[in-house]
């Protein structure tokens, strides 16, 4: 690979095109590789810790292109290239950062005046579309993403997937101007080209149930053909199909073998070309602290996923009010009483089937995050094989960001629920009985919350990620002895009460209502004292809360494309 080079790699279905490109690109997650590999000067005996030292070298001087871009819909396209920009070189000079972003817009095409505020559009998580750019412009933006990040080489999956023959030519031309430009060796997957896109290659590898029958400058085809074929180079037939008809002929067991000149070992591929500097892994950039990426994360998940997605925060919102209105009217008033000392027993029952439904709210309304998540769950998959940042950035921040809207949902719906069902303690102020219930709803809401982030980040599936969540959910709530008092229940669910958040919430109500009231012995009766205050109900809590949080972000630690 030289500098200002276009590579492409061509061979039928099977050949081993991706693999080789993840390999050449530190991305290979699966499989077993050995051997020797040359990049930028340095050679690396594959074994031991030396793939990860080679993936560290190159994706801190490459850069690399799925054939699925990804990109937030309601993300501006300025936005997007100032996030790659961000994650790469830290905070730096307003000036200087829209100065590198608008001429990474205007070198792949795209005019920064026009583009730069423009919505990159696309399916929200729920199934609302936003109108933005076409296939082209998305695959332009690919490319002024990976130009942020200066690379001295790129890997590129499928480039003119998706794409009409017009476009796929308009792209294959920038995409070799750009090599030629910006001093950059490109490498391309590539099935079928068109004679007009071959016509741009540099240089070709040609693979065949992963061997290599051709490496080398596209000028030697000819003595390629001569050599192996007995044939001329073909004039009018199309040069790539008949490549690629070759190629998918050639019976690696069979006595028919290319001469060595025209074929070779993996390791003769890999080899970068020595117009490349010798440089040092300590040569590579120092990303920036880990505190500057987690708040480009979080701003950018926060506009995206709450400010902008109306549709997806007005929804949830809604459904706390109406839900909380709903169960205001069918308890209208049940904890209102003439008595200074607070409900009597029947009274008090009452209490205890409003917070059962007040807990439905809590723990099953971030049933609505699933799709968020499982959306997300790609992006991380594809930003963590990238290196941009490490997984437990995004949980942090998609914790903090849950706290805000479970913090603002739950003092909705306790605004609503609270005064039209009456339950307020009387025998303390109401603003501090107001206050307790409101911080237990908030915490069962994050506990709710992150149990669903846990299932959408271990589990493959967003059906999957909604079948254990509601069952889990649907479980604890039947322990939580809101439907039937801990007291009646039988041997066996009753020792299971303790796994229950909701157990935990439930209680830690109650307690808020009930205690020094004259229903204070509901509590000992119903068994919803265990643990006794609200303090410890909280806490246990928050302790539940802590463990998905970090079980959770284990598992995104093993979030990634299997390559």
């Amino acid at each position: 690979m030289k500098e200002g080079t276009v590579t492409a790699i061509m061979g039928p279905s099977g050949a081993a095109k991706s693999t080789l490109v993840d390999i050449l690109a530190g991305r290979k997650s699966v499989g077993h590789i050995c051997g020797n590999f040359t990049v930028l000067g340095r050679t690396f005996n594959i074994s031991g810790d030396g793939m990860d030292r080679l993936s560290q070298l190159i994706q801190g001087h490459s850069a690399y292109i799925p054939q699925q871009e990804y990109f937030y819909p309601t993300q501006t396209v300025e936005e997007a290239i100032a996030f790659t920009a961000n994650m790469k070189y830290g905070r730096g000079d307003f000036n200087e950062r829209m100065h590198l972003i608008y001429s990474c817009l205007d070198a792949v095409g795209l005019d920064a005046k026009t583009y730069a505020s423009r919505k990159i559009g696309g399916d929200l998580a729920g199934g609302f579309s936003i109108r933005g750019l076409s296939g082209g412009e998305r695959k332009r933006l690919a490319l002024a993403c990976v130009l942020a990040l200066k690379p001295r080489m790129m890997f590129i999956d499928e480039i003119t997937s998706g794409l009409d023959s017009e476009n796929a030519i308009t792209v294959m031309k920038l995409l070799k101007h750009l090599s030629v430009k910006q001093h950059v060796a490109s490498m391309v997957i590539i099935h079928q080209p068109n004679p007009e896109v071959f016509a741009l290659f540099d240089r070709l590898i040609l693979l065949s149930k992963g061997r290599c029958m051709f490496s080398g400058p596209c000028q030697d085809l000819s003595t390629f053909y001569e050599t192996n074929y007995d044939e001329a180079l073909p004039v009018d037939a199309v040069i790539a199909d008949d490549l690629i008809a070759k190629a998918s002929v050639l019976d690696t067991a069979s006595s028919l073998q290319l001469k060595s000149h025209y074929r070779g070992k993996l390791v003769d591929i890999l080899q970068l070309d020595d117009q490349f500097s010798v440089i040092d892994i300590d040569d590579v950039l120092s990303p920036p602290s880990a505190l500057w990426k987690l708040f480009v994360i979080f701003q950018r998940n926060l506009t995206n996923h709450y400010i902008r997605n109306v549709a997806n925060v007005g929804a949830r919102l809604i459904s706390y009010a109406l839900l909380s209105a709903t169960v205001g009217t069918i308890f209208w008033k049940v904890g209102n009483t003439d008595s200074s000392r607070g409900l009597d027993y029947n009274e008090a029952e009452l209490v205890v089937r409003v917070t059962t439904f007040l807990m439905n709210i809590s723990y099953l309304l971030p049933f609505a995050t699933i799709p968020i998540f499982v959306g997300d769950k790609k992006f991380l998959a594809a930003e963590i094989a990238i290196g941009l940042y490490s997984p437990w950035m995004y949980g942090v921040s998609q914790v903090f960001i849950e706290f805000v809207f479970v913090t603002l949902a739950s003092t909705l719906g306790a605004s609503i629920a609270i005064p039209m069902c009456g339950m307020l303690n009387p025998t303390v102020p109401a603003w501090a009985s107001f206050l307790t219930t409101l911080s237990t709803l908030i915490v069962s809401g994050l506990v709710g919350s992150t149990l669903i982030l846990f299932c959408c980040m271990t589990l493959p599936t967003q059906d999957m990620a909604f079948l254990v969540g509601s069952t889990v959910s649907t479980i604890s709530l039947g322990l939580s002895g809101g439907f039937l008092p801990f007291s009646d229940m039988l041997d066996v669910p009753y020792s299971l009460q303790w796994i229950s958040p909701v157990k935990y919430s439930l209680q830690s109500v109650l307690i808020a209502q009930l205690k020094g009231t004259s229903a204070e012995k509901v509590l000992d009766l119903g068994g919803y004292n265990t643990p006794a205050t609200v303090a410890e109900n909280i806490g246990i809590l928050g302790c539940i809360f802590v463990f998905f949080s970090i079980v959770t972000g284990i598992a995104m630690a093993r979030v990634k494309e299997v390559r």
